[in-house]
């Protein structure tokens, strides 16, 4: 069994002061079991103030997390928040790692893998992932690599993102220190209770009419129904410059015909070549159709995902995609304030996502592990 405790702050230029208010929300002395992780969510300035490391360095625990632009846990919910959530345990137990994912980011997943799972006894039940955003390598990408190196271990978490037009600022976090360029795992071992769900593109606002990926690379998108994919996009309705600035409210839904529910994609830009660039692996043979998605979608998609799960002595994790977020238009905090009403009395953390890590059930039952677009997910943790 698991334990959560849940701490904020909002002070992000004293770290002396942010450190109190974390130390004495959380009671440790009080609170903590014999093995514990922290989840730590942030605005990034948290990390440039030195309050982000100032908190984890006081923490006797593993730390690990991301940034983000916008948080929420019990009745907060801001952009500069700073969020500790701690799993404690008397029966389960928590390792964490840090893996360059640069150059033949492969060996580094495979070496840091090995030395992760040789620390248990058994296979670990969970982990859970936190992802760079990079240009060169793919959120998908790194997630089957890793999937390939732990055998399919269920994996949950999020891209990391932040509140700049670039993104300049946005990193993952282990013990204080932060990486541009770097994922960050833990892994949980024991009987520890969890589940999944996702709130994604309303089945209403997808077409019905389906088309075949029939060429495809990646997260390139080549081919659909053996003509160009740009050409077959601009047919369906999208205009060249939708697709060279990227879908928006348009994102593309992907059946793998394995029974799994849809998985949703967005169109970044295109190439010179015609080709699609998408946020995720387009796999040939897929059936691809057209989704839409807008506030009212947003906030319906969440709350009926959400609220079966919601329970107390349990731990939600929700990791939105910041497409949702724009969507949202100038009510920014409508999402999160969703999460809150419906979680109830439930403890959870919300954050936005550059990119969603969540397994789904196939026809039998089986998790397999997928990388989300235009995704809200869920991880119920007890």
């Amino acid at each position: 069994m698991i334990k959560s405790l849940i701490a904020v702050t909002r002070e992000i230029d004293d770290p002396k002061a942010a450190l109190g208010e974390i130390i004495n929300a959380l009671d440790l002395e009080k609170n903590l079991l014999k093995n514990s992780l922290g989840i730590i969510t942030c605005f990034s300035e948290f990390e440039e103030t030195g309050v982000l490391k100032t908190i984890c360095d006081a923490l006797p625990f593993d730390c690990i997390g991301s940034t983000t632009c916008l948080c929420a846990s019990g009745q907060d919910i801001d952009q500069i928040l700073l969020t500790v959530t701690v799993l404690t345990s008397d029966e389960c137990s928590f390792k964490s790692t840090v893996i360059p994912i640069s150059g033949k980011y492969e060996d580094s997943i495979n070496s840091s893998i090995s030395a992760l799972l040789a620390q248990f006894g058994e296979k670990p039940a969970l982990l859970l992932s936190y992802f760079p955003l990079m240009n060169t390598v793919s959120g998908d990408m790194i997630l089957s690599a890793i999937d390939r190196a732990t055998g399919g271990i269920p994996l949950f978490g999020t891209t990391t993102v932040d509140h700049k037009m670039d993104y300049s600022s946005a990193k993952t976090i282990r013990n204080g220190e932060a990486f541009r360029e770097s994922a960050v795992l833990a892994a949980v071992c024991g009987a520890v209770n969890f589940s999944f769900e996702i709130a994604s593109i309303n089945e209403d606002k997808i077409w019905k009419q389906k088309a075949v990926i029939t060429e495809s690379q990646g997260n390139l998108l080549m081919g659909v129904n053996g003509e160009p994919a740009l050409d077959y996009l601009e047919k369906i309705g999208l205009t060249k410059t939708d697709i060279a600035t990227g879908l928006g409210v348009l994102p593309l839904v992907l059946d793998h015909k394995d029974g799994t529910k849809p998985v949703a994609r967005a169109v970044f830009t295109s190439t010179p070549e015609g080709y699609a660039v998408c946020g995720g692996a387009m796999p040939k043979d897929v059936l691809l159709s057209l989704g839409r998605i807008d506030m009212e979608d947003v906030l319906y998609t969440t709350e009926k995902a959400l609220g079966p799960l919601a329970e107390k002595n349990c731990l939600i994790l929700s990791y939105s995609c910041i497409a949702r977020y724009l969507v949202l238009g100038t009510n920014t905090m409508a999402e999160a304030e969703k999460v809150k009403e419906v979680a109830g009395d439930t403890k959870y953390l919300y954050a936005c996502s550059g990119g969603e890590i969540c397994p789904l059930p196939d026809a039998d039952g089986k998790l397999k592990n997928y990388y989300h677009n235009y995704t809200n997910v869920f991880c119920k943790i007890s």
